[in-house]
């Protein structure tokens, strides 16, 4: 096995087609193929299912390509350690909306504080979107909902606390005096997009009140929409209660009673199984943590 096999094999998994990956790597496309052909042969296993055009990883892909990761981050690390080139402490993180507005802000302010030298860089975005960037080295770690079990493979998730998802109208809506499944038949709903993680959530709520049936006027996790269609009309919106934390302390927006015990789901920090101890991410992990910790201590 030689370096340029790992190096296709991520290209592939980071571009999700061979013709994509190729013009990354500047080479044809048929050499690219021949590559990561001759690394499934070498490993004995295929590595990628071809639908059409598109290169999916098979679960032997999936993990193989945390150790790959690993391999090329050590490699990295030993050349920096070999030119004398101390790395600037730049922090790449992922950050879902769950943790946007007032978690992650407060912790990274706190980092800033402490390590002046360091730098975080922060890139926001759909779940399945931020795991790609995840495993391709792309960010460090992300912060925001415990992913499911299927795109799992290779990572690890910590928990930090757990928050619920509320039904939240504009602060002098009518449907406050009200149940929530009366609410709900009554005026427009606003739902999160069926590829949110909190999606699961809010369908199983409305199916334990027999409103399986219910359309959503809208698909939304993003803040600044929801927020104006929320303040200029009666609709009602789901959402992770921490997109609207400073909506709520502020009075602008009022949570609907819901009386369940299970809308809420575990918020926390996901990275791949290998990575550096005691590096900037780290040590901005770890005060994750820590705060976190405090918060429902």
């Amino acid at each position: 096995m030689k370096l340029r096999h790992i190096e296709a094999f991520l290209a592939v998994a980071r571009s999700g087609t061979i013709s994509a990956a190729a013009r990354v790597r500047n080479v044809s496309q048929p050499a690219l193929s021949k590559t990561v052909n001759e690394l499934e042969t070498i490993l004995g296993t295929a590595l990628f299912e071809r639908t059409g055009r598109r290169a999916i990883l098979t679960p032997a892909g999936e993990g193989f390509r945390a150790h790959a990761l690993a391999a090329l981050q050590s490699l990295e690390a030993g050349v920096r350690d070999l030119s004398g080139k101390v790395p600037v402490g730049l922090v790449k993180v992922g950050v879902l909306p769950t943790v946007a507005g007032g978690f992650f802000p407060t912790v990274a302010l706190d980092y800033h504080r402490t390590h002046r030298d360091a730098r975080v860089g922060i890139i926001t975005g759909p779940n399945r979107y931020l795991l790609e960037m995840l495993r391709s080295g792309g960010i460090d770690f992300m912060v925001g909902r415990m992913p499911s079990a299927k795109n799992m493979p290779g990572l690890t998730f910590e928990h930090l606390y757990d928050e619920p998802v509320l039904l939240v109208a504009r602060a002098d809506h009518p449907a406050l005096a009200m149940p929530a499944p009366k609410a709900l038949t009554t005026f427009p709903l606003i739902a999160p997009n069926p590829g949110a993680i909190i999606r699961q959530i809010v369908d199983q709520y409305l199916v334990a009140q027999g409103l399986s049936g219910l359309v959503p006027a809208f698909e939304t996790v993003a803040l600044p929409l929801a927020l104006s269609l929320v303040e200029q009309s009666d609709m009602l919106w789901f959402i992770s209660r921490g997109v609207v934390e400073r909506e709520l302390r502020r009075g602008t927006l009022a949570a609907i009673e819901l009386r369940s015990d299970y809308m809420a789901g575990s918020v926390g920090i996901t990275r791949r199984f290998t990575f550096n101890e005691d590096s900037p991410a780290d040590l901005l992990a770890r005060l994750l943590h820590k705060r976190a910790e405090e918060m429902v201590g």
